[in-house]
């Protein structure tokens, strides 16, 4: 009797570690990411839904990531966003004279320090493989990235992509090319060609309504030469050796 009652304590023990450990990747999601993620969709379809969202949502991840990035930071976590999902809740949209980029001009800053370090789960390798396996099976609207393709004959540089994401589509007020440098209320920029697919950056910066139908992003009617540009540089961008850790 003394053994059962022994064995039994040890079952109840031992149970939830080896349950953890048998975890497939929709387990994961669903027991690690769905209290803050939206895993099924779909996208907020009012102001007010918007406003709720604290987390990116996820039930697109399979046409929008690429797998190995999902892989490599499910493990180790940074920083994407720099103001935040909800941008508006933390950021000055008038900062002061001392808050400048490079050559003097100045963007919106952060109310101090409050969203470092990120706070998010990190995974060990094998549940960061099964997660990433399960995040590319969600694939609602292929259709939008369906026969989009990136051009390898389009040539760009790090000086001419910069020049037309800055000085002709303005998008250095939203985003970051390199940290520190860029604006707070959008992600960051320096790391997108590493983490999506060019499929979906093709689809998502010509329309990005068409996937999110209140996000702040305007669409900015870019020319379907300078959307290969950009793609292309953004690609370029990532390779850079930037610290993106914070």
């Amino acid at each position: 009797m003394k053994r059962l009652i022994l064995f039994s304590l040890l079952a109840v023990i031992v149970s939830p570690a080896l349950a953890s450990a048998g975890e497939d990747g929709a387990a994961i999601l669903k027991n690690r990411c769905a209290s803050c993620h939206d895993l099924k969709g779909p996208a907020p379809q009012t102001i007010r839904e918007l406003w709720k969202r604290d987390a990116p949502d996820l039930f697109y991840a399979g046409n929008k990531f690429r797998r190995e990035w999902l892989v490599e930071w499910l493990q180790k976590p940074v920083r994407i966003r720099p103001a935040g999902v909800n941008y508006l809740r933390n950021i000055n949209s008038t900062p002061p004279k001392s808050q400048k980029g490079k050559a003097g001009r100045k963007f919106d800053v952060l109310w101090g320090e409050v969203l470092r370090p990120l706070k998010h789960v990190k995974l060990n390798r094998a549940e960061a493989e099964a997660a990433a396996d399960a995040l590319m099976d969600l694939r609602p609207h292929y259709e939008l990235v369906a026969g989009k393709k990136l051009d390898s004959k389009v040539k760009v540089t790090l000086d001419s992509g910069e020049l037309l994401i800055d000085k002709v589509y303005g998008c250095l007020s939203c985003h970051q090319i390199e940290p520190g440098y860029g604006g707070y209320t959008g992600p960051e920029l320096y790391t997108a060609g590493a983490r999506l697919q060019p499929e979906f950056l093709l689809s998502y910066i010509d329309r990005p309504k068409n996937w999110d139908p209140k996000i702040w992003m305007p669409n900015m009617h870019v020319k379907p030469d300078d959307l290969q540009k950009i793609v292309h540089y953004l690609i370029l961008l990532s390779k850079e050796d930037f610290d993106a850790s914070n």
